[in-house]
């Protein structure tokens, strides 16, 4: 069957065309699936960026104790440093904020003034400093409430008397950068306690 126009145009009955309605739906479907497509990328991009902030608190983790480690086997501890200082050496509850190694060096946390810190209220600079003029942490993470425990026990298994050990507690925070949102650098940190024995079991 056939229709025509004023003008005696044909129009076909069969002939199908969009509706205002099927526009509707099928704009909001393809609206749902963009926003899903989004959703799952932006968390992808979220995720990446939280394991390589993971990264490089661990790497820097690993840097420091190794370092403190290496000094406190292949040098030991300077006990005697402690004896002019009204800090005990054991495991008190506030800890030393200095730890000395012998043939003189020492390790403390310092801020951007260059200058030996007991905490890092406030500051965003301060990081991991052996003498003489070597910073230990990088500049991507923030070191705060680095202490000590300075003890030693006697080791009737392994024969070793007076066996000085470090307890080495602090806290690793990211340093905020321009890409990086401030909350999730203040939400990202490790805190760290791991005790190193001055004796080499070798040899």
């Amino acid at each position: 069957m056939m229709f025509f126009l004023k003008n005696n145009s044909p129009i076909s009955k069969d002939r199908s065309w969009f509706t205002l309605v099927e526009l509707v739906v099928a704009t909001t479907i393809l609206s749902i699936i963009m926003l899903s497509i989004f959703s799952i990328y932006f968390n992808i991009v979220d995720t990446n960026k939280k394991l390589e902030l993971a990264r490089v608190l661990q790497e820097n983790s690993r840097n420091i104790t190794e370092n403190i480690a290496k000094d406190i086997r292949e040098k030991w501890i300077d006990y005697w440093f402690y004896t002019s200082l009204t800090e005990e050496l054991n495991y008190s509850w506030s800890g030393n904020t200095i730890l000395a190694i012998k043939w003189p060096q020492f390790y403390c946390l310092m801020d951007s003034s260059n200058v030996c810190k007991s905490d890092c209220e406030g500051n965003r600079e301060c990081f991991i400093w052996k003498s003489w003029w070597k910073r230990i942490s990088d500049e991507r993470v923030i070191i705060n409430k680095l202490r000590f425990f300075i003890s030693w026990t006697n080791d009737d298994v392994t024969n070793l008397s007076r066996e000085w050990k470090v307890t080495l507690v602090f806290e690793l925070w990211i340093m905020p950068w321009k890409w990086l949102n401030a909350d999730l650098a203040k939400t990202t940190k490790l805190n760290i306690q791991t005790t190193i024995s001055e004796k080499i079991y070798k040899k």
